[in-house]
């Protein structure tokens, strides 16, 4: 996350998107009295960091070369199959803070492979990849 700068915001904002309540204790007297202030990081746009109007995260995940352990025919000493690795296409998941411009330019570059593609649901966890046995 490219953070510009965080300010203190009125408690009259603390329930809007990205403040934070900070407790800090203060002395009075000879007591320390806990009070709280809320705090708001401005986003920049990661490629622009000029823009802070509008920037959001933005995650996307892009086709990547991993590595996948997998069990061979080979036996270790206890009997137990030896694993190895090898290289899998998979996705790997980004996340960039983006000012609207920049979110359009991101759309127009996936434009071509948007209009061909299905729809499909967002995954809510990555499931654990299986270890597959050679063929």
């Amino acid at each position: 996350m490219a953070v510009k700068e965080t300010v203190q915001v009125d408690e009259s904002q603390k329930d809007e998107s990205g403040v934070q309540e900070v407790i800090t204790p203060v002395p009075v007297g000879n007591q320390i009295v806990k009070k709280a202030t809320y705090w708001q990081s401005i986003l920049q746009d990661d490629l622009n960091p000029e823009v802070t109007d509008g920037v959001a995260p933005i995650r996307f995940a892009v086709p990547a070369m991993v590595d996948e352990e997998y069990e061979t025919e080979e036996l270790n000493e206890d009997g137990t199959k030896k694993i190895a690795i090898r290289q899998v296409l998979d996705l790997k998941w980004y996340e960039a803070d983006l000012g609207a411009e920049n979110v359009a330019k991101l759309q127009e570059a996936v434009k071509p492979f948007v209009a061909v593609a299905r729809a499909s649901e967002a995954p809510t966890s990555k499931p654990a990849r299986k270890k597959r046995a050679a063929k």
